[in-house]
């Protein structure tokens, strides 16, 4: 017996095993640990991409918008030049009939050259028959298509309102991105705004989603402040815009805005034979004539006008605005032909104007006749209001989208998890009490650091055992990522041109998620972003 005992005693066989147990388990220890490291790094890419995605598509729309808008408003820019040429041509066929074709009348009795004369006259009366049938079907049309494109633009502002805001305007970019991210609760309301309704951007200032829509629309020239608690009832101007259709008062500030700028902009893109004529003597828009017989000098100079007037509402009945065209002829003379100045001895005015009182052809005083253009005038249109009031902290007028999505990795919940997650050492905690005690310290506690403490699950995910960090699991389910897109407005190499929706140049960027959009919601989400705040104040962007 005893010398069995002494034989096992001094027996080295079975070393190997209880030392490979023991490496076996730091091995398996170690391999869990970087499989759930490397399962957390990876999740979190995959969360982080769906949120720049969506930010970016959102940006994206956002850019698309406003480029609509532009190139909606150069094509309604187009349309006012076409009609102001087709006034023009009403004007200068007027101007033909009047002087040429009553010449022509008595020339054509004129015995060898009468025929020519004739043809001369049937040809200008023609033109002017048509000129005049043309403009009064397509001034009209070309109205009502700026009505239309118009209406286009506040389809596309609802749209792009509705993908801002709502959860089928989402699209499937989160879902195709990473299947399991959620879009969070509100960080401040609680409220979920992935179910929210439409309705509800009305009043509910809190929200993520309703400040995305708000940053989206406030650079619209009548769209909400940045600065105020709601959107109110009319978030895209529409109704305002749409008082161009009727009310169209001058005196009111809101309208002359668009009457004004719309009509500079039509008036600024007229070729030079609408805007002030040129041609050949007596047929031509502009042209001038001199004779100088060494006791006097005698010309004959016949100009062009053709442009978009604005009148006040109590001008002649509230004309409004107008498209006008002239023809004009002055004869003046002088004595001798270079010392004394001119003096006018006759004037012959040819003028066409539409507007919604019917149009006229005023041809000679103030006599005006043949009522039969008429014009609704300066339709409803978007355009912008960029801030540059702090551009640093403003984003220089670019609109931003913030993007907070969450996924569930276990943190709140108590049931099945990943094999490669040891919840069961920490709930085991078999080698517990088998230190000194040297490390089990309120602060390791709080940050449930224990010695033979084994925890591979995301229960303490967030940090210290606070509400705080209870809160952020609970909401976020242990994993969270943020994103900011912003639609951005570059001309290349000029970055100081003001962005404005008259020129399609808007692109989309992924921001800096330091953005004071989201200033409250970024405090709850990174503490330190508060207790920093004295530090970066003033050169957030």
């Amino acid at each position: 017996m005893f010398r069995i005992l002494r034989r096992l005693r001094r027996d080295e066989r079975g070393q190997a095993m209880v030392l490979g147990v023991v490496v076996m388990l730091v091995l398996a220890v170690t391999i869990m640990t970087s499989v759930g490291i490397g399962q957390g790094v990876y999740e979190k890419i995959k969360l982080q991409d769906a949120a720049d995605a969506q930010a970016y598509s959102l940006a994206v729309k956002e850019a698309r918008a406003y480029n609509f808008l532009a190139y909606t408003n150069r094509a309604m820019i187009v349309h006012y030049s076409a009609m102001l040429t087709l006034m023009s041509y009403v004007s200068h066929a007027v101007y033909l009939d009047r002087t040429i074709g009553v010449a022509a009348k008595y020339l054509q009795y004129i015995p060898g050259i009468g025929a020519v004369f004739t043809a001369v006259k049937t040809a200008i009366a023609a033109w002017k028959v048509t000129v005049e049938t043309v403009s009064r079907l397509l001034i009209p049309v070309i109205t009502a298509l700026n009505i239309a494109l118009w209406l286009a633009q506040e389809a596309m502002l609802t749209g792009t309102l509705f993908d801002l805001y709502t959860t089928k305007g989402h699209g499937d970019v989160i879902g195709k991105t990473d299947p399991r991210a959620e879009v969070t609760e509100d960080m401040d309301s609680g409220q979920s705004f992935n179910n929210a309704s439409v309705s509800s951007l009305f009043g509910n200032p809190s929200d993520i989603n309703y400040s995305n829509a708000k940053n989206f629309l406030h650079v619209l020239d009548d769209g909400p402040f940045s600065s105020s608690p709601t959107m109110g009832m009319d978030p895209t101007g529409m109704l305002t815009r749409g008082k161009l259709v009727t009310g169209n008062k001058l005196s009111d500030p809101n309208m002359a805005k668009y009457r004004l700028l719309m009509g500079n902009l039509a008036n600024g893109v007229r070729r030079p034979w609408t805007a002030e004529g040129q041609g050949p003597i007596l047929i031509g828009r502009r042209w001038e004539f001199r004779l100088c017989v060494g006791i006097g000098e005698l010309r004959i100079r016949k100009t062009a006008d053709s442009q978009i007037k604005s009148f006040d509402e109590n001008f002649e009945n509230n004309r409004k605005d107008q498209l006008f065209a002239s023809d004009d002829i002055r004869i003046e003379v002088r004595p001798t032909c270079f010392l004394f100045g001119w003096s006018d001895v006759f004037r012959l005015r040819f003028r066409a104007a539409a507007d919604n009182r019917g149009g006229f052809h005023q041809e000679y005083g103030s006599n005006k006749t043949d009522d039969h253009h008429p014009w609704l005038g300066i339709t409803p249109f978007i355009t912008s209001d960029t801030s540059f009031v702090s551009p640093r902290q403003n984003h220089f007028g670019y609109p931003c989208n913030l993007i907070v999505l969450g996924k569930d990795m276990g943190a709140e919940k108590s049931g099945k998890k990943p094999v490669y997650e040891l919840e069961n050492l920490k709930n085991n905690a078999f080698m517990e009490g088998s230190g000194d005690g040297k490390y089990n310290t309120a602060e390791n506690n709080d940050e449930a650091i224990r010695e033979s403490y084994l925890d591979m699950t995301w229960e303490y995910v967030g940090g210290k055992q606070d509400g705080y960090a209870a809160d952020f699991r609970q909401r976020t389910g242990g994993m969270m990522a943020m994103a900011v897109g912003r639609a951005i407005y570059h001309r290349p190499n000029a970055w100081k041109e003001e962005p404005n929706f008259f020129n399609p140049l808007w692109t989309a960027r992924l921001a800096p998620v330091q953005t004071h959009w989201d200033a409250d919601h970024l405090k709850w989400l990174v503490p330190a972003w508060e207790d920093s705040e004295w530090l970066i104040q003033g050169i957030n962007y």
